[in-house]
């Protein structure tokens, strides 16, 4: 396989006394091989690196030398030796393999939630570590350090070089969860002045009023302290459920005349996107009036691995502040999607059921404005601790 690389060449050798010319090429210390002889003539491979001394070691010693042919790598390559395109690409390619395993081609973010990608490779553009950046010249630890205190939600932060990647892994703070102190006593009290209906699940404490009683805000429901024996009174976290009919009244309005926002077509420009340069892909013209703007970029990849190349699209979206005026019946369905909407908002749940609605309109010279009396049922009760001493 090694002369295959460096070349060998074939040759064969007329002499009058054969046997002579055969000891002095075993004695001659250069590596021949596939010797052999027909009686006339006397054949072998020899290195190309030792032809040129074997040739004239025979030549002197009254024989003939004939070289028959070339084998090996080394002599195809010596064939283009004349071809300079291929050697400057040879080059060319080395260089740029070189240069893109050395050069931050993508930046990945791992581990983030609360935080989008984009927003932390922003920051860690401002401090240096970006797409087309020379990586051995990038200081990731320092870079570490100033970007973890950008960041109050991270708790740790890694960034490390894989070939042609940046690889950042974060892990951001656990968010200390709200502690409900079950062992320690309270009440629980009435946040609505309200009519109870039901009563649900009391676990612990004393139920204070009854069934179909009435409340204020602020009222005794569920009491924390309980009679024990021996006159021994003692204190339990009160837990309940008490369902209360109560009212809430709302207000919206809807002036007869507003400034509203309306879009015509939006349109898209592109621009090719080369290690970090955005270079327009369209006549640099500019745009008149308001307009809203978004862009999206899509990477080329190639085997999954994303390249500092891409399209960026960018959405235009003009729009016109005008003047709206509208009449009664228009005014009034305005606000119907008012309510609607705060129905959705803040009564969808389960939690709070709506048993009754009365609606009241009141016109005045700029619009109008709805008084919705809502009659809900929902849980009233809170906790109240009881500064208790023992």
């Amino acid at each position: 396989m090694y002369s295959k690389i460096l070349g060998y060449v074939s040759f064969k050798i007329f002499a009058a006394d054969i046997s002579d010319i055969v000891n002095k090429l075993r004695n001659s210390g250069f590596a021949v091989h596939d010797l052999r002889t027909d009686g006339k003539f006397v054949y072998g491979e020899i290195s190309w690196c030792d032809h040129d001394e074997l040739k004239a070691l025979v030549n002197g010693n009254s024989a003939q030398f004939e070289r028959e042919d070339k084998h090996g790598l080394a002599f195809r390559l010596m064939g283009y030796k004349k071809r300079f395109g291929i050697a400057v690409g040879t080059v060319l390619a080395a260089a740029m393999i070189f240069y893109l395993s050395n050069t931050v081609l993508t930046i990945e973010v791992y581990g983030n939630e609360s935080m989008s990608d984009t927003e932390i490779i922003s920051v860690m553009n401002d401090y240096g570590i970006a797409i087309g950046k020379f990586i051995p010249s990038l200081d990731l630890r320092r870079c570490e350090r100033q970007i973890i205190t950008a960041f109050d939600g991270f708790s740790w932060i890694g960034i490390r070089s894989s070939g042609c990647r940046i690889l950042v892994e974060v892990s951001e703070r656990t968010e200390k969860p709200e502690m409900v102190p079950t062992a320690s006593p309270c009440n629980i009290i009435a946040a609505k002045d309200a009519q109870i209906v039901e009563i649900k699940n009391v676990y612990m404490g004393m139920l204070v009023p009854m069934l179909y009683d009435g409340v204020k805000k602020g009222d005794l429901l569920v009491s924390g302290t309980v009679n024990g024996k021996l006159d021994h009174d003692y204190y339990v976290h009160a837990m309940g459920e008490i369902i209360g009919r109560y009212n809430e009244e709302i207000t919206f309005f809807q002036p007869y005349s507003e400034t509203v926002t309306e879009y015509s077509d939006s349109f898209t420009r592109k621009s090719l996107y080369l290690f970090g340069v955005k270079i327009p892909l369209y006549l640099n013209k500019g745009i008149d009036g308001e307009y809203e703007f978004s862009e999206s970029l899509n990477y080329l990849s190639v085997f999954n691995l994303k390249l500092p190349v891409g399209i960026v699209f960018e959405e235009i979206k003009p729009y016109v502040l005008t003047e709206c005026m509208y009449d009664r019946e228009q005014v009034t369905a305005l606000l119907d999607e008012k309510i609607k909407n705060y129905e959705y908002n803040f009564y969808g749940g389960e939690d709070i059921e709506i048993i009754d609605k009365q609606t009241r309109y009141t016109e005045t010279e700029d619009g109008v404005s709805v008084t919705v009396t809502y009659t809900l049922e929902g849980d009233i009760g809170i906790t109240q601790e009881i500064m208790a001493k023992y």
